[in-house]
């Protein structure tokens, strides 16, 4: 007769019980259990609420950690739960026992402020069960360039602590009300610079009249296909980002493509397409809404602001209920003003509008794409007003 087993599903473990986590990761993942425990012990904001495990008859067997990231989206921030570190015993699976986790996290995220979560994965199958969904992102290659050093006003250093004030400063004015960027404050970047996949890259700095102006970030592999991370850079230092990027691939001298995720307001951008760039689609990141209610409630200035700069919506009066899954929320529009609430008045006619999870994340950190949702869909034109296009971007610094 075949017992049962005792599944337990817990989180804030103890020292003990965080020294057989590591351990577990040990097993379960190539670069070693040193390489979760640095992540951990140089966070200088770790909560032991974000550590969660499964046990089965009192053997933890089971682990996947939440890493509280806050994103923008426009002018707004939301709270998102990066998970991560997702690994199971090879002889409790079969059990369920990441999905019971998740399943539990979920439910802590939406009581703890949580709006929405992210997960970088390639078993989508697997995680789409739990609630994640997929959303491809594009990435642009390129053919290495030649290694020519360019002449110039500029200078390439490498990176040193010291110059992290300077950077600090770059990172907050290129990514000034940019979508899907991490916010960054002092304390996490110091923390940043002693986590593992910092450790990961190589960053080069570019150097004018003793002013940091720009730098990059490539990823340390020896490969033919190298991603660069980041290059960001103020607006003064333009015509210096072809420089910097050219030093950042002669630190790579087997690669033989870079790979980019470039908005169309980087300056590379344009760079890449001269270079006959290769649109790749990344099927990495997943999403799950935790919690509309409080998602919406945040994004309510950016969404105002939105709607008053619409040649459709200014000026009108609208009425929505938006509905995502089994949730409503109503949003009235009236007067240049816009309040959210999660019951409807009477008195309004309202549009319904509903948008699967998938989609609602899209709209949200991409923006409404018309042409995917197909011409003449239903109120097509509020979505775009709600959610036009932006320049998002995930820089892989950030990767957890």
């Amino acid at each position: 007769m075949t017992t049962t087993p005792d599944i337990s599903v817990k989180n804030h473990p103890s020292k003990e019980q965080l020294e057989v986590i590591y351990d577990l990761l040990d097993k379960c993942f190539s670069v070693g259990r040193d390489f979760f425990q640095e992540r951990l012990d140089q966070d200088t904001a770790y909560d032991p609420d974000t550590t969660w495990f499964a046990a089965v008859d009192g053997k933890i067997a089971s682990h996947v950690q939440i890493f509280p990231l806050h994103i923008r989206v426009g002018r707004a921030i939301l709270k998102m739960g990066a998970m991560g570190s997702v690994g199971t015993d090879p002889h409790y699976r079969g059990l369920g026992l990441a999905h019971k986790i998740l399943h539990a996290q979920s439910n802590y995220m939406k009581e703890t402020d949580y709006d929405i979560s992210l997960l970088l994965a390639s078993k989508h199958a697997f995680y789409e069960k739990a609630g994640w969904r997929l959303i491809p992102q594009t990435a642009l290659t390129i053919k290495k360039p030649a290694s020519l050093e360019q002449p110039g006003s500029y200078e390439i250093i490498p990176f040193e602590a010291r110059y992290l004030d300077e950077i600090r400063l770059i990172y907050e004015q290129f990514n000034h009300n940019r979508t899907f960027t991490v916010v960054r404050n002092e304390t996490y970047w110091r923390d940043l610079i002693t986590w593992p996949e910092w450790k990961k890259a190589d960053c080069l700095l570019l150097r004018r009249d003793e002013k940091i102006v720009a730098y990059g970030i490539i990823e340390k592999k020896e490969a033919e296909q190298v991603f660069l991370n980041e290059l960001l850079y103020l607006n003064e230092a333009e015509d210096g980002v072809e420089q910097l990027f050219h030093a950042l691939c002669r630190l790579r001298p087997n690669a033989r493509q870079i790979l980019a995720m470039l908005q169309e307001d980087h300056k590379l951008y344009s760079y890449f397409q001269q270079h006959r760039a290769t649109p790749i689609q990344i099927n990495m990141a997943m999403w799950k809404m935790i919690n509309l209610s409080s998602a919406l409630h945040k994004l309510q200035p950016e969404l105002e602001n939105r709607l008053r700069g619409s040649a459709l919506a200014a000026d009108q009066e609208l009425h929505i209920a938006l509905q995502c899954n089994e949730e409503i929320l109503y949003m009235d529009y009236k007067q240049r003003q816009l309040s959210i609430s999660d019951t409807g008045k009477d008195a309004f006619d309202y549009i319904h509008l509903d948008v699967d999870e998938r989609d609602l994340m899209t709209c949200i950190i991409f923006g409404y794409n018309e042409a995917a949702a197909g011409k003449g869909a239903e109120h097509a034109g509020i979505l775009q007003a709600l959610f036009p296009k932006q320049q998002a971007v995930f820089y892989l610094t950030d990767k957890f």
